[in-house]
């Protein structure tokens, strides 16, 4: 499916610019710095090779049952949240106006 070639191009343009800014900063800067500079990028590319073995994959549970929208809120012109389902007389609003 893939060419083997294509992927150690693709990996030595990736690193290439990392490299050259290694190689500056090892000329320019002490070597405790490049030693490090170094080992960030090495944990980037570490980090990025462990995160494309990973597949995610969803709950079948959940993902077979989609959930229902909540019906949205309705607020009066008094800014009292009034429930959609709220009956008139089982005192509702009674209760959120107190």
């Amino acid at each position: 499916m893939y060419s083997k070639l294509g992927t150690v191009i693709v990996i030595i343009a990736a690193i290439f610019p990392f490299a050259v800014v290694i190689a500056s900063l090892a000329q320019s800067e002490s070597a405790l710095t490049a030693i490090v500079v170094t080992l960030i990028v090495a944990v980037f590319f570490v980090t990025l090779v462990i995160a494309s073995r990973i597949t995610l994959e969803p709950e079948l549970e959940t993902a077979a049952v989609p959930r229902a929208p909540q019906p949205p809120i309705e607020w009066g012109w008094d800014g009292i949240n009034r429930q959609t389902d709220a009956a008139e007389g089982d005192g509702a609003e009674s209760k959120a106006q107190n």
